[in-house]
């Protein structure tokens, strides 16, 4: 199962954007605040649109916790909670996934003036959330999530439809992820006995690999030292690796969202981070979509793309990204073959 297009209408800073002719890989590229962030969070959420908490869990992966009604308000394009937002997704049938704002009932309250014998009066919903309405090859479908505020925010009543089955698997690692909590997917690949998975992923980029143990909560790989070494002084770029390496082996036939992929790597290494991904995503038939926001990250794509066996018949694209002054997200489609193109009119994006 692979989205080969993706649409999204009014949400965030993004008033509509359509992706079309996506691939096996798939890098998203332009300047920061350009909407690139924005078009991961969106197809996480069509990949799980029956999970209400999904409008909760993008935004705490920025840092954002405010879930008042104001709050709330922060993913509705120009924070207008009176349009919708709309995700569609295309992979043979259709996912079309629509978000409601809501509130249910009013309380009046009153406040006291200046002590002039006035007094203010004001509504105040009695819950408050949202709505999700969601259809998959035109099966439709409702969840909610509503908080009440006499409660506080630290409870919501959610509800799924029990009729529906999410068949697809997403995993979304974002620049600040938790290594530690990643590196959990170990453990079912050491039940599976697939060690392999990840000992020919990592010597993609470090070749003396032989073998790594994961113990009290420590990954410890041997490099022919006289000890194994804790995978966290192999530098920040091992700890990604083995974390995009766990991310795909958890989602077989499904989707992985990369955001700011090149973080962490020194330019050089690109082609071979860009390998252990091709492998990973061919080995496990998972579906990548990344972003950056610097050139390098294309530059190794095309070069793991040319010379590796890795990248050979893999169909792989890169999308320049740019959001004009209406909030319209055009998408710029490169091949690997014409990415020398975007090199030579000197699109440098850092």
């Amino acid at each position: 199962m692979m989205f080969n297009k993706i649409e999204v209408y009014y949400f965030r800073g993004i008033k509509s954007a359509v992706i079309d002719n996506l691939g096996q890989v798939n890098l998203f590229w332009g300047k920061n605040n350009c909407g690139k962030s924005s078009l991961l969070d969106a197809i996480f959420l069509v990949s799980g649109m029956s999970n209400p908490l999904l409008p909760l869990t993008i935004n705490q992966m920025r840092q954002y916790g405010n879930v008042s009604p104001d709050g709330l308000k922060v993913n509705f394009y120009g924070f207008d909670t009176q349009t919708p937002i709309r995700i569609v997704a295309t992979d043979g049938e259709v996912r079309e996934l629509t978000i409601e704002a809501a509130e249910i009932g009013a309380a009046e309250i009153s406040t006291s003036g200046s002590g002039d014998g006035s007094s203010l009066s004001s509504s105040v919903p009695t819950s408050y959330g949202l709505r999700l309405h969601y259809s998959r090859n035109g099966g439709q479908h409702e969840s909610s999530l509503f908080f009440d505020p006499s409660k506080g925010t630290d409870t919501a009543k959610q509800t799924i439809d029990s009729t529906y089955e999410e068949r697809l698997k997403c995993f979304y690692l974002s620049p600040k992820y938790d290594f530690l909590a990643s590196i959990q997917g170990l453990t079912n690949i050491l039940q599976n006995k697939d060690e392999q998975f990840i000992i020919d992923g990592l010597r993609l980029i470090e070749p003396r690999v032989r073998d790594f143990t994961f113990t009290g909560g420590e990954m410890l790989v041997d490099v022919g030292a006289s000890k194994r070494l804790p995978i966290n002084v192999m530098g920040d770029g091992a700890r990604k690796i083995v974390s995009l390496l766990t991310a795909i082996y958890d989602c077989p036939n499904g989707l992985l969202l990369v955001d700011e992929l090149s973080n962490g790597f020194h330019y050089s290494v690109m082609p071979s981070l860009w390998k252990v991904v091709a492998y990973a995503a061919r080995r496990n038939n998972t579906q990548v979509f990344a972003t950056t926001h610097d050139i390098d990250s294309m530059k190794g794509l095309r070069t793991m793309a040319l010379t590796e066996p890795e990248g050979n018949g893999l169909a792989i694209s890169a999308y320049k990204l740019q959001r004009n002054i209406d909030d319209v997200l055009t998408s710029y489609r490169y091949s690997v073959e014409s990415m020398d193109y975007a090199f030579e009119q000197e699109m440098e994006i850092r």
